[in-house]
């Protein structure tokens, strides 16, 4: 399995939170991230529309907000490091170091270097790689925490600010309490691998946002706002810090010879990172969403270019419905497609999982609903179509359309 995929996982099972789209299926015990990638360019569109963190993973999350007015805004500009905030720092980095994602990333660093990582040589590597400061031409104490995670001036522009609980926390709260993100649209412009042109694909992941974005910025030196613009920011929706730092520090560590490009979910990325001008710590670390991909044994898992529609559906059986509902999927691409993990959902979200089934290439396979599942009304409804968490197709109908017992309606 992907090293990425695999801290992911771990982070998941952590204190990192689910990635979902509008329609998701939202479990509070986990806890979720509804997010809303929108076309249009309205500046209050709020793309992070729904957030919840359960108790019980909060601890690094509130950590990492005590370190977020740590910085000076402009990347020109020297830091005065207090006595509290280094011991902050300090207190941060014990309570994710041995953190699930944490866990992975000191084993396959272990596993490359072929030496055994002790805790206090892991802590050292975490500081180093993210907290210690560098001058880089103009630039003074500079570090990856402050460029990845809180956003950094550069000009009139942003810079870095790849932490998607940054970003909601500015979009929501701000500096006291205001609105500080003005919303200006999605940027995705991967090439697909599969079909060599650009996609959009990256709309239909919600672990991943790829945007543009006005941030009025706190300079807590100067005390006042700065206006600054980021043309394209992308980052990873749902992990929590130490699920992203894990990431980031697998790639930045040039001895552990991570992969350029890793899979999450179904989703490949390009991981970008720079590092300081000795190689020692981590400049910026950020994805950029590639394209979707098949998985191992050549079956697609995802569809984001809807290779699957709900072709058909058989609602108003002659005598008594219940247990004779039908509904029939067709499969347009030329890949057999294994539908493990796909749903079936109506209206008021009652879902019948497809696992089991599979379409051949251009092929058709028809669900039969037992009643106790998917309900499809006579007096009207939807029916939708899920991998996952990720909405494929949908569909609906009236009454007129299902009137007469016995036919079949076709979408």
């Amino acid at each position: 399995m992907d090293i990425y995929q695999q801290i992911w996982n771990a982070d998941q099972a952590g204190n990192g939170i689910r990635a979902i789209l509008p329609d998701g299926i939202k479990d509070e015990t986990v806890g979720y991230v509804v997010v809303d990638e929108n076309s249009s360019n309205n500046p209050d569109h709020v793309i992070f529309p729904e957030v919840k963190i359960p108790e019980n993973k909060l601890t690094t999350y509130k950590l990492c907000e005590k370190l977020l007015n740590n910085y000076a805004l402009s990347q020109t500009q020297p830091e005065e490091n207090t006595a509290e905030e280094i011991e902050e720092v300090q207190v941060f980095l014990n309570a994710i170091l041995n953190t699930p994602p944490m866990k992975v990333a000191r084993e396959y660093v272990q596993q490359q270097i072929g030496q055994t990582i002790t805790d206090s040589r892991w802590y050292q590597i975490l500081y180093d790689t993210w907290f210690l400061q560098y001058d880089q031409g103009e630039n003074q104490d500079l570090s990856g925490f402050e460029h990845v995670i809180v956003g950094e001036q550069k000009g009139g522009k942003v810079g870095g600010y790849h932490f998607w609980y940054k970003y909601y926390l500015d979009d929501w709260i701000g500096f006291l309490g205001s609105d500080d993100i003005s919303y200006v649209g999605t940027r995705y412009d991967g090439q697909s691998r599969r079909t060599g042109t650009l996609t959009t694909q990256g709309k239909l992941v919600p672990e991943v946002v790829t945007l543009a974005y006005k941030w009025e910025a706190y300079d807590y030196q100067a005390k006042e706002r700065r206006p600054l613009y980021k043309k394209i920011g992308g980052f990873w929706v749902g992990c929590s810090i130490e699920g992203l730092m894990a990431l980031g520090t697998v790639r930045c560590l040039r001895q552990a010879r991570a992969p350029k490009e890793g899979i999450i979910n179904n989703a490949k990325y390009d991981l970008k990172v720079f590092r300081s001008p000795n190689n020692q710590s981590m400049r910026t670390f950020y994805p950029v969403f590639l394209e979707l991909v098949e998985s191992a044994n050549g079956t697609v898992v995802v569809t984001a270019d809807n290779d699957v529609r709900i072709m058909a559906a058989l609602i108003n059986r002659q005598g008594d419905d219940k247990g004779k509902e039908t509904v029939t999927l067709l499969n347009i691409s030329p890949n057999a497609l294994d539908l493990t993990d796909w749903l079936l959902k109506d209206k008021l979200g009652n879902s019948l999982n497809l696992g089991g089934n599979n379409i051949a290439p251009g092929g058709t396979t028809t669900i039969a609903l037992s009643g106790d599942d998917v309900i499809l009304s006579n007096s009207g409804g939807k029916i939708f179509l899920y991998n996952g968490q990720n909405l494929v197709h949908e569909v609906s109908y009236t009454p007129a359309e299902v009137g007469e017992q016995g036919w079949t309606t076709v979408f």
